[in-house]
């Protein structure tokens, strides 16, 4: 059996919860072909996320991940084409980054080494909005893909991976004081996650794309 590493954050910004880490959960155990779903969660902390990461690589020897988390006003699931070596912003645990890089001398950018093209048309074949974004912003979403594929190519792993960004659920844009902002149902983010899944599920084990 391969395994496909799904990560999801804990909750943020005052937030009750994470749809990202809730949607993974449900596909933990998950399995389609040689394929079986592993769910970790991961903490909303700069200095906390790469030695996670790196220890879930190490113990679960993934042939893919992919990393979830939420982007508030975003009216479709993302499929993020590039982490870029910058941080910006405060985490859940008071420690602030200013524009510094995620990794000093390193590349400016990695481009994701999944099919992101490939996995937003399977998750529209399943019949929920996707589309390829081309920015993840600077936050903790873009440090996580910047990281793994940083680690990936350094120590030569045979590993794909790559971002994919969900929308606020119904109950979470209710909430905010904003009119009328795009939100998804858990149910359609763990559809579109599925349909992620059954695509790699497809792909022969050789292939690394």
């Amino acid at each position: 059996m391969r395994t496909l590493l799904l990560t999801g954050f804990e909750p943020f910004g005052g937030e009750k919860t994470n749809p990202s880490l809730e949607a993974v959960k449900r596909l933990d155990g998950y399995v389609v072909g040689d394929i079986a779903v592993k769910a970790v969660e991961l903490p909303v902390a700069w200095e906390r996320v790469p030695s996670l990461l790196e220890n879930a690589l190490l113990e679960h020897s993934p042939t893919f991940v992919i990393a979830v988390g939420q982007a508030g006003g975003r009216a479709k699931i993302g499929v993020e084409r590039i982490g870029i070596n910058i941080c910006h912003g405060k985490d859940n645990y008071d420690v602030a980054r200013s524009g510094e890089p995620v990794i000093q001398g390193e590349a400016d950018g990695y481009f994701s080494s999944l099919p992101i093209e490939s996995l937003a048309l399977a998750i529209n074949k399943a019949g929920v909005p996707a589309y390829v974004s081309n920015t993840a912003g600077t936050y903790l979403c873009n440090f996580t893909l910047y990281t793994l594929e940083h680690l990936i190519r350094s120590r030569h792993l045979a590993i794909s991976s790559c971002f994919i960004h969900i929308p606020y659920l119904p109950a979470q844009a209710a909430e905010k004081s904003e009119q009328q902002l795009p939100s998804m149902s858990l149910d359609s983010v763990v559809t579109g996650l599925r349909a992620v899944v059954d695509y790699l599920a497809q792909l022969a084990p050789e292939v690394h794309p």
